[in-house]
């Protein structure tokens, strides 16, 4: 009886309304339960990294880094008291393969904005789906130049890049060195062929004449026929623009071959990998620095200590930028509404801000502007040369 009781007062009730009332209902309910959704879920940040592969052990610790952000905001309450939530997935180094996972973070899981990329083929590539499909898009890794120099919109990034290397290596050499013969040795893929060549157009500038440039092919294990070539030449310096891993293996070849003069490389040499393999080889090698926790202060202060705590393991730059690098979405997500397009507009107004890596900012093309940092290794620690009497 009251079942019926009240379905009669349902039936009543929906009489007052008109046809086109009531075929609205539908609409409406639909409408609400989508707002009701929409202000219930998590945000989501796509996040693409080769977490197997040659770049696992950076790709691991700039997650990291993401990882200890995401705690951090969500421990706050989120954006506007929504959770965030990274779907990290693993790229596996492959171009094809970032393609596939780009084109399901964009139109399956719906993701506000993408972070990723280390080598430059497989970052233009997640660059070129997430331009097409209007979504921002951070890297805090990949330093090849053209990636912000090509005309995107939608594409930041927060690590300096190879351009800037270049120009503080060389300033550097011919300062204190009085180099003005280096030579190159490089990888044969884009990053090094590229940054070779960038390094010889921005050393001319520094008075300097690069008399070799010496390429390889990735996999080699022995360079003493490349280093015959460049010691032939009779140069004043040695820049090294490759991976970690094989720079280690030229350095050591260098040093035991009683090469003297100065060795310099990118910010793949400041990596541990390289230290590690390299050994006592490294000592006095120059690296580029891209995270001195002197320069954030307290929050840089605060990430290290967290971050052992949290992983029972020191941080390093990768990891400071990844971490660096959600916070800057969670100020661009703060800063309007949760859009893509909103997104990449309060990134693209960023000109200034203070992270754990110190002050930084995106120029027009949505480039770091924080300049290159100098460090000298001693006792395998990266020492800023600023500070080298220090120590």
């Amino acid at each position: 009886m009251i079942l019926k009781h009240y379905y009669f007062r349902f039936v009543n009730f929906l009489k007052g309304f008109d046809v086109y009332q009531l075929l609205a209902l539908p609409v409406l309910l639909v409408v609400l339960l989508a707002s009701t959704e929409f202000k219930n879920t998590d945000i989501k940040i796509g996040v693409i990294l080769p977490l197997s592969g040659a770049n696992a052990l950076r790709a691991t610790s700039h997650c990291n880094g993401l990882r200890l952000a995401l705690k951090h905001i969500n421990a706050q309450g989120g954006v506007n008291g929504r959770k965030l939530r990274l779907e990290i997935i693993d790229n596996q180094g492959s171009p094809d393969l970032s393609a596939e996972i780009v084109r399901d973070l964009i139109y399956e899981t719906n993701v506000v904005s993408l972070i990723g990329g280390i080598s430059p083929a497989a970052t233009r590539v997640i660059q070129n789906m997430a331009e097409k499909a209007q979504v921002p898009f951070l890297t805090a890794l990949c330093t090849h130049f053209e990636v912000t120099d090509c005309g995107s919109r939608f594409t930041f990034r927060s690590i300096t890049d190879d351009k800037r290397q270049s120009e503080a290596l060389a300033e550097f050499s011919a300062r204190r060195f009085k180099s003005r013969k280096p030579a190159l040795i490089y990888d044969s893929n884009l990053y090094g062929a590229d940054s070779a060549q960038k390094y010889i157009e921005t050393s001319i500038k520094f008075g300097q004449q690069v008399c070799a440039a010496v390429s390889y092919r990735p996999g080699s294990l022995n360079f003493r026929r490349q280093l015959q070539v460049i010691f032939a030449s009779n140069p004043d310096s040695m820049i090294i623009l490759t991976s970690p891993e094989d720079a280690a293996v030229i350095t050591r070849h260098a040093r035991e071959a009683r090469f003297s003069h100065p060795i310099l490389g990118g910010n793949q040499l400041a990596s541990p990998e390289f230290t590690n393999l390299a050994g006592v080889y490294s000592e006095s090698v120059i690296t580029t620095l891209p995270f001195n926790a002197r320069l954030g202060g307290q929050r840089a202060d605060y990430f290290l200590s967290e971050y052992f705590d949290t992983y029972a393991q020191q941080a390093d730059s990768d990891s400071a930028l990844g971490y660096e690098a959600l916070m800057l979405n969670i100020l661009a997500l703060r800063a309007g509404e949760v859009s893509r397009l909103s997104v990449r507009n309060s990134l693209a107004q960023l000109h200034g801000w203070e992270s754990v890596a110190g002050s930084g900012g995106f120029d027009n093309s949505g480039n770091q502007v924080r300049p290159a940092e100098i460090a000298i290794i001693k006792e395998r620690q990266k020492i800023p040369v600023n500070l080298e009497a220090l120590f």
